[in-house]
C-alpha cells in the first residue's frame, strides 16, 4: 500500500512540475504607462485656458526606472543633430497633443527618449508656429512613501512662450510609455494595474489632474 501511495505521489509531482522555491523572488516585469488629458474650453474662451509650466507624475512604491541600463540619448543630441541620431532603442514612448497658440490650435507630436537617469520628451509642431523643444524630465524619490518615483517635467520658456508676447496652452494630450521598452519595471503586478498620480501646474500655480494608468505587460 505504501509503495502505491509513493508511486502516485511521484506521478503527481511529474504532472504538476517543480514547486517554486520557498521565498523565491517574483520575476521583474515591464510596465506600460498611458496618460490622457482633454480640456474643453467654451467657444471664444480659449484665451482662458491655463498656461502649463510643469507636469508631475508619481509611480507606486515598488516600481523602478530602468533607464540606467538601457540605450540612452541626450537633449543636446536631439537639439543639435536631431532625434534620428539617437540610438534606436532609446525611444521608449510617443504621443500626440494639441496646443492653443497665437489664436489658433496646433497639433503636436511627442517622442519620449530614455535619457539615462532622465526621461526626455521631444515636442514638435509646425503651424501656426514652429515648435521643436526637448522637455527634460527628472526622476527623484518622493518623500511620500506610497510612491516609488517622482517624474518632474518643467516646461522650458520656448514651450510656454513660443512667440514673443504670446503664451501657449496645452489643450489635450495622449501619450504612452511603451511596455515593450521596459523603462518602468516592477515585481508586483496587480491584475487591474494602477491609477497613477499625475497633474499639470500652470503659471499661476493651479493644478489640473491628468488621467494616467500603469499595467504590466
Amino acid at each position: 500500500m505504501d509503495a502505491r501511495r509513493l508511486l502516485l505521489a511521484l506521478v503527481a509531482l511529474l504532472l504538476l512540475g517543480p514547486l517554486p522555491a520557498a521565498g523565491a523572488v517574483p520575476r521583474e516585469r515591464s510596465l506600460d504607462a498611458r496618460f490622457r488629458l482633454r480640456l474643453e474650453p467654451a467657444p471664444g474662451r480659449e484665451d482662458a485656458l491655463p498656461v502649463t509650466r510643469a507636469m508631475t507624475m508619481w509611480v507606486p512604491a515598488g516600481v523602478r526606472t530602468a533607464g540606467g541600463r538601457m540605450p540612452s540619448c541626450t537633449a543636446e543630441t536631439i537639439e543639435q543633430r536631431g532625434a534620428p541620431y539617437c540610438p534606436r532603442r532609446s525611444r521608449v514612448g510617443s504621443g500626440t497633443a494639441r496646443g492653443y497658440i497665437y489664436e489658433s490650435y496646433e497639433p503636436l507630436t511627442i517622442d519620449l527618449f530614455n535619457g539615462g537617469g532622465a526621461l526626455l520628451a521631444h515636442v514638435r509642431g509646425t503651424s501656426p508656429v514652429s515648435i521643436d523643444v526637448v522637455v527634460r524630465g527628472t526622476v527623484t524619490r518622493p518623500r511620500d512613501h506610497r510612491y516609488g518615483r517622482q517624474l518632474s517635467f518643467p516646461f522650458p520658456d520656448a514651450l510656454i512662450y513660443p512667440v514673443p508676447g504670446s503664451t501657449a496652452a496645452l489643450v489635450s494630450m495622449s501619450a504612452r510609455l511603451f511596455g515593450r521598452a521596459g523603462w518602468l519595471r516592477s515585481r508586483s503586478c496587480p491584475p487591474t494595474g494602477w491609477s497613477l498620480g499625475a497633474e499639470l501646474t500652470d503659471v499661476s500655480g493651479a493644478l489640473t489632474h491628468i488621467d494616467a494608468d500603469l499595467r504590466c505587460v
